[in-house]
């Protein structure tokens, strides 16, 4: 009884296998494409991936030197001209500076003013006297010489009293003659070395403090160029950084969107089918059909990794394109193109 159970479960099993095999040989009906593909618009082209950008390029704008963020002037979208500042970092440590840098300056003008003003009229009267008391006691030590040598003619005196008083007479001269060059002095106004010197001095200040104001006025970061704000990643209070990794991480984005450009990378491979001159369009992708008139500009002179290799030594593929600019025609500002946005480039190709 057994065995033939088994038998009869053997014959249920291979017809349920062969009826498996034949069912499956049947072709299942295919879905059709959410959207139709994007087809090549002339007969003869080649197909590239393109990046719209702006026709500056982005621009990244970051902070001169890292510091905190106390004002942000602009929002997304917003335009904006060369020099409107855009953001300020906190002054504060740059202010203590200047106050310093002031304070040298006046220190500076205030000895300039002090020499050029010298000598002062009350100086004069004091060595005036000083010298007329220094000749007085001159001619009084060449009175008591002549007396002396007198007296030694009429029998009264010695020798030595001679020497004495012609050593008076001496240092009487002296000390007149330094009076007088102390007037000649302060009457000759400040020394011309001494003047340049503090001149110089207060040139040094003004230039520190000149330095400083420039430094300051840096603090106010300004647009480079006339265009919109693509993005804005800063705000009152954070911490702007001086040199950001990635062009997410500037503080701000800015683009002249008036005029956008395609940048299509081109494999190595269809690079002598491209021509300068030739006739291109975008294509949106999505499949929506949108042909978008593209003008060439240049081709870049210069291979590049493909973008999506990194171009370490490790890697087995070399996938190296060519990078061709053009320019999305007037009027097209309706197909909604964004910097940054993939678009399908399809360009005509030589025979």
């Amino acid at each position: 009884m057994v065995k033939w159970i088994t038998f009869i479960l053997a014959a249920v099993g291979l017809s349920a296998g062969i009826y498996t095999v034949a069912t499956a040989k049947q072709e299942l009906p295919k879905p059709p494409p959410s959207r139709a593909p994007s087809v090549n618009p002339f007969a003869r082209g080649v197909a590239a991936i393109g990046i719209v950008e702006p026709s500056t390029r982005v621009v990244s704008v970051v902070a001169p030197d890292p510091g905190m963020v106390t004002a942000v002037l602009v929002e997304s979208t917003q335009q904006v001209k060369k020099g409107q500042p855009l953001f300020e970092i906190d002054p504060r440590p740059l202010e203590s500076q200047l106050i310093e840098a002031r304070a040298a300056k006046a220190v500076a003008a205030a000895a300039v003013e002090r020499l050029e003003a010298s000598p002062r009229p009350e100086d004069i009267p004091p060595l005036e006297a000083a010298l007329a008391a220094a000749m007085a006691r001159a001619a009084d030590a060449k009175d008591r010489l002549q007396r002396t040598v007198e007296a030694i003619r009429n029998g009264s005196g010695n020798e030595s009293e001679i020497a004495r008083r012609e050593f008076e007479v001496q240092e009487a001269d002296a000390r007149a003659r330094t009076a007088k060059a102390d007037l000649d002095r302060l009457k000759a106004g400040a020394w011309k070395a001494d003047l340049e010197l503090a001149r110089s001095q207060l040139a040094q200040a003004a230039a520190r403090l000149e330095s400083l104001a420039v430094m300051r006025d840096r603090l106010t970061v300004r647009s480079p160029i006339d265009g919109w704000v693509l993005k804005r990643n800063i705000e009152p209070g954070e911490f702007a950084m001086a040199s950001p990794q990635q062009v997410t991480q500037a503080a701000l984005v800015l683009g002249d969107i008036s005029v956008l450009h395609v940048r299509a990378q081109v494999d190595e491979e269809d690079v002598p089918l491209v021509k300068t001159g030739a006739k291109a369009v975008a294509r949106l992708r999505g499949g929506f059909g949108h042909d978008i008139p593209l003008t060439m500009l240049r081709i870049e002179p210069l291979a590049l990794p493909k973008t999506d290799i990194l171009g370490t030594p490790t890697e087995r593929v070399d996938t190296r394109v060519i990078e061709v600019l053009f320019r999305v025609e007037t009027g097209e500002k309706d197909r909604r193109l964004f910097p940054g946005q993939a678009v399908d480039v399809f360009i005509e190709s030589a025979e």
